[in-house]
């Protein structure tokens, strides 16, 4: 497997991309992986299935090279982290995508939790930041409500609701600090590349 990596990330907005795009880097970065991300989608809501749907299928019908890795992330809002896989899964199945190189990120419930958890991350970030750990909650903008209450007591008006810090903090975190449905995706990630460094993806 070479050296550069070719990812292609579907995100649901700009919170996940600065998140995420880090994580891979970083991930990459420790195996040995050159990332090399193309962003497909950055918008908002369903309209992520109905772009990943048609880019799978622009794949299938030769319209698009086929990238090294696929990154789907979309937040869990109240499902069941499996049940979103399964309909990654299964969309990606249909369009013959090598489901080895699919890689699911499904925050439970929404992204803004993973930029929450770290405490330690996000005080290296923001110094004057006083974060307070929340019990889990699925409940509409919790999270985002707290990441932006957080930067506004520090000081700071988050012009981005936060996400402005997300490739900070997800350069600094502790992947041990962070829930169960961070870890599935830190660990899927992992697998994958390490997968492509040994040679799978020759």
């Amino acid at each position: 497997m070479r050296g550069v990596c070719r990812i292609t990330c579907f995100f649901e907005d700009f919170a996940h991309e600065r998140f995420i795009k880090t994580i891979i880097k970083r991930t990459g970065q420790q195996a040995g992986i050159q990332a090399e991300i193309s962003v497909r989608s950055a918008t908002h809501g369903s309209r992520v299935w109905r772009e990943l749907e048609q880019y799978l299928r622009d794949i299938k019908e030769k319209f698009e090279p086929t990238p090294d890795v696929l990154v789907v992330v979309i937040d869990g809002n109240c499902q069941k982290e499996i049940q979103v896989r399964k309909r990654i899964r299964e969309l990606t199945s249909k369009y013959g995508f090598p489901h080895e190189y699919v890689v699911c990120a499904i925050p439970d419930p929404h992204i803004e939790r993973w930029y929450l958890e770290d405490q330690q991350a996000l005080v290296r970030v923001i110094p004057n930041a006083k974060p307070q750990k929340l019990s889990y909650k699925c409940e509409r903008d919790r999270y985002k409500r707290a990441l932006v209450e957080t930067i506004r007591k520090a000081g700071i008006e988050p012009l981005l609701g936060g996400a402005e810090y997300g490739d900070e903090i997800a350069q600094l975190l502790n992947p041990s600090r962070l829930d169960r449905s961070f870890r599935n995706f830190w660990d899927e990630l992992r697998r994958v590349f390490m997968h492509l460094r040994l040679g799978g993806g020759e």
